[in-house]
């Protein structure tokens, strides 16, 4: 039998560190961590700079299954705020007053068992049942691609039925609602939202807490505003706006019609339609494409495009959040745990603080300009990174001590 006296001890610090590492450095599973930290440069390496010892990845999950998540997601939120503090995010704040704040909710593993009580499931009419981790996050998000995770609400199924997206997603958004309202009682917030979120319980809890927001409007969403759109004698159109795009290969055209003043249950609400065509400057082919938003802030000319642009920002939520962190090396929908749901939210948090300081490190102009000139891509920078701490000595502490306490100011 092993010696169990003879086992490492490591204190709460070095578990969490040794969980970030993984995602920090995005390994794709426990397995391949552990095989990093097998490596005695790497562990001396991470002993010199961070001050830490690395611990092994079974110890670090026993301790995941005993941490309470909203520790986790404490430290999220004070990185956050400490990035409210010092303004990177100022110039990117919609019409300089409201951070944007989309909101989706999206499935992570999926089981053909249930590995925890509680947990979302499909049955198909074979009589198949599939399990899932569902998950509704809050990331503030900007135009030049930063998505920032700041709160959490997992969707759990108490009830044991199957899995109702849009009933879940709505309760577990209330319950999310709460949380930022506790965590962020006065963060000028614009909450962007799919097409689920048109509902009169969305509505009330947005202009209890002072939030405006844009929301996507299916044709199918409330019967009485679409009535009230059908109307040609309340909209006001604008003309087109025509402008090339980055790659300087397409027209691109806006034509939006606005609509103002409608009510619905006591809420005043405003709807701007826009067309929008793509025409491809050498062939002239043209792609088509409608788009429909309800929002609560007052709609005319000057910021009707605005508002449209705003309300297509949602999907970064999808792309730079949930598909960037399933198909970007971070591995977001493995099994870090298989059967404890609290070890996999923690896995979860911190795969978003990892991802927090990335974007902060990778999105720099500075950085951004090297990959360009030298053909680098963000995978192999930190391919690269990972071997030099495998393979070279970082003992020099003076030099260690003076890029930490360096001065150096980040452009984005």
């Amino acid at each position: 039998m092993p010696d169990y006296r003879k086992r490492p001890v490591y204190d709460v610090k070095e578990l969490i560190v040794t969980g970030l590492l993984v995602f920090l450095f995005k390994q794709k599973s426990r397995n391949q961590a552990d095989n990093s930290a097998k490596n005695l440069d790497y562990q001396d390496n991470i002993k010199s700079i961070l001050g830490v010892k690395v611990a092994d990845m079974d110890t670090v999950d026993k301790y995941l299954r005993f941490l309470s998540a909203d520790k986790l997601e404490d430290i999220k939120h004070s990185m956050f705020k400490t990035i409210v503090k010092s303004k990177v995010f100022q110039k990117y704040k919609f019409n300089g007053q409201y951070f944007m704040l989309a909101i989706d909710g999206s499935g992570l593993q999926s089981f053909d068992y249930e590995p925890y009580p509680g947990c979302p499931y499909k049955e198909y009419k074979s009589g198949r049942k599939v399990w899932n981790t569902y998950v509704l996050e809050a990331k503030i998000i900007t135009e030049t691609g930063f998505a920032i995770s700041l709160a959490t609400q997992w969707i759990e199924n108490p009830t044991n039925k199957a899995f109702d997206k849009q009933d879940s997603e709505n309760k577990a958004f209330k319950r999310l609602g709460q949380k930022l309202k506790k965590d962020f009682p006065r963060l000028p917030l614009m909450l962007l939202l799919d097409g689920l979120y048109p509902t009169n319980p969305v509505f009330t809890i947005c202009k209890q807490n002072n939030w405006s927001y844009i929301i996507t409007l299916k044709d199918n969403s409330l019967k009485s505003v679409q009535e009230q759109l059908s109307d040609h004698r309340l909209f006001n159109q604008y003309g087109k706006i025509q402008r090339i795009d980055r790659t300087t290969t397409h027209w691109l055209k806006n034509n939006h019609k606005t609509f103002k003043d409608l009510d619905y249950k006591g809420h005043q609400l405003y709807v701007v339609e826009t067309d929008f065509e793509k025409q491809h400057l050498k062939t002239g082919e043209k792609e088509n494409t409608r788009f429909v938003h309800i929002t609560n802030i007052n709609i005319d000319e000057k910021n009707a495009h605005q508002i449209s642009q705003a309300g297509r920002m949602r999907w970064k939520i999808e792309n730079e959040g949930f598909n960037n962190q399933k198909n970007n090396d971070y591995n977001l929908q493995h099994k870090f745990s298989r059967t404890n749901f609290n070890a996999t939210k923690n896995y979860y948090q911190l795969m978003q603080i990892a991802d927090i300081i990335n974007q902060f490190i990778y999105k720099q102009k500075a950085i951004q300009q090297y990959l360009k000139d030298h053909g680098f891509t963000t995978r192999s920078i930190i391919s690269d990174i990972l071997s030099y701490l495998k393979s070279m000595e970082f003992s020099d502490k003076s030099l260690i001590d003076e890029i930490f306490t360096e001065n150096t100011q980040a452009r984005y």
